[in-house]
């Protein structure tokens, strides 16, 4: 079957009509009347009901049956090209928010620029998401805050960085660089739950049972929040150090500091060998990605 024939009919059962067919696929009205009769001959069936001097169309019984028949064979012909594309390495990368926006688009950046011909698809969700699309193949890499035992799934520690205090860059908060968390009033904290151990250390300090003024569910929203003098917020020195790069901000050192964040690199045990040299290349730019960041180590 061809399909210019098989896209006239399934254009002439959407539209109902030979006119509005053509319309759609910039044919004329003639084209789809013979590209539909070259069908029909070539099954050795009726598929639709001519009626002079009606504007519209129906379809005979055989018609009716053959739409799924139709629209099977154009999904699968698109399946098969879209083999043709697989040739050249893709990589499904999925990633936590603050990982995703402040360290990875480094290695995105070199990838595109070294293999041009290489398709990423990004993914940003959270940590047990990631690893649900991990288990599934839909992605085949991820970086994630949580340690989770699962078959078929190697986890390592990808980096671990230092917590700090981020503030307004006001003078005030310059001139002390490095500070006591009991220096720090709760009720000025913009909080987020970075991970397990940081809430521990968290729960050290200042009282649990007295929430803090602002929580946030994604740890980056704290940057538009951070508006006040008397602000403040724990955050991973990666988004620190873009933060301060505006100038807009101030990086202040804890004594008797958390945990360091670690994040984690889980990949599928069992990676299709496209997917292995993919994942080759990536990690070859993530090794100099902790010569960039040295703190990562």
């Amino acid at each position: 079957m061809n399909i210019d024939d098989i896209q006239a009919f399934l254009a002439v059962v959407a539209n109902q009509s030979l006119t509005k067919a053509a319309e759609t696929l910039h044919l004329s009205q003639s084209s789809v009347s013979h590209r539909l009769k070259s069908l029909e001959q070539e099954l050795g069936l009726v598929l639709v009901e001519r009626k002079k001097g009606s504007k519209t169309i129906s379809l005979t019984p055989a018609g009716e049956d053959f739409i799924l028949v139709a629209e099977k064979w154009i999904h699968l012909l698109l399946e098969t090209q879209s083999l043709k594309s697989h040739t050249s390495l893709s990589l499904a990368i999925g990633s936590v928010d603050s990982v995703s926006t402040y360290l990875l688009p480094t290695i995105y950046q070199q990838l595109i620029n070294k293999h041009p011909t290489m398709r990423l698809h990004i993914y940003t969700k959270n940590s047990i998401e990631l690893y649900d699309l991990l288990e599934q193949r839909i992605i085949d890499i991820a970086f994630v805050l949580q340690e989770r035992l699962i078959k078929n799934i190697e986890l390592a520690p990808f980096f671990a960085e230092p917590m700090v205090v981020l503030r307004l860059a006001l003078p005030e908060h310059q001139s002390i660089q490095i500070i006591h968390p009991q220096q720090l009033n709760p009720g000025d904290e913009l909080y987020h739950d970075w991970f397990p151990t940081y809430q521990i250390w968290h729960n050290k300090w200042w009282d649990p049972l007295i929430p803090p003024h602002i929580q946030v569910s994604n740890g980056p929203m704290v940057l538009p929040l951070l508006r006040t003098p008397h602000q403040w917020a724990i955050v991973p020195l990666s988004i620190a150090q873009s933060a301060a790069a505006t100038h807009k901000y101030t990086i202040q050192k804890l004594i008797n500091p958390p945990p360091d964040r670690i994040c984690y690199k889980v990949t599928h045990k069992f990676a299709k060998s496209s997917t292995k040299e993919a994942l080759a290349i990536f990690e070859s730019f993530a090794t100099e990605l902790h010569k960039q960041f040295d703190y990562l180590n």
